[in-house]
């Protein structure tokens, strides 16, 4: 979707103040750490500073809209996971599958924990991409359990038109 002639070199402080919204010392961390895949993807040599691409933007737009939902570490690291379809975490990607899916939401639906002997690791959680149609659906469809419902297609176009007014498209 998006070509390498269109990857621009995205500072920091653009992807904390003008596109993402994400503090800058999450950021920091998160990329420091490479907490869920996340890095600077793009170089200068010239200049020691981190650099993103528009691809790294929306994995981190992804992660920290997933962050400000109150989810874990571990809760968005299996989230992730299950949308980019990998064992290894990766935000870019996981980003990247929901802009090619078009989805305008991201639910993800956990059942409680139940009461038992031997306790279950990790909660019962679906994640599923779904359209503006198919949210009438979602409450029907698990009574008794938890939906968080998160607007990646709006919060993924709003970045989408930033970028491109900041960094236009080379060639454009």
């Amino acid at each position: 979707m998006i070509s390498r002639k269109q990857q621009p070199e995205i500072d920091a402080a653009d992807v904390a103040e003008r596109l993402v919204g994400i503090t800058p010392i999450y950021l920091q961390n998160f990329v420091s750490r490479g907490l869920h895949g996340l890095h600077a993807s793009a170089v200068n040599p010239r200049v020691v500073r981190r650099l993103f691409s528009r691809a790294d933007v929306f994995g981190i737009a992804l992660v920290w809209l997933l962050f400000e939902s109150g989810l874990r570490s571990d809760a968005i690291t299996r989230i992730l996971n299950d949308l980019a379809g990998t064992k290894k975490v990766n935000a870019n990607r996981a980003a990247q599958k929901l802009l090619e899916s078009r989805a305008q939401y991201v639910v993800i639906a956990r059942r409680p924990r139940q009461p038992t002997k031997t306790p279950a690791r990790n909660p019962t959680q679906d994640i599923r991409m779904i359209s503006r149609s198919e949210m009438r659906k979602v409450r029907t469809q698990n009574p008794t359990g938890l939906e968080l419902v998160l607007p990646v297609g709006d919060k993924f176009r709003d970045i989408e038109r930033r970028m491109d007014l900041l960094f236009p498209p080379q060639g454009a």
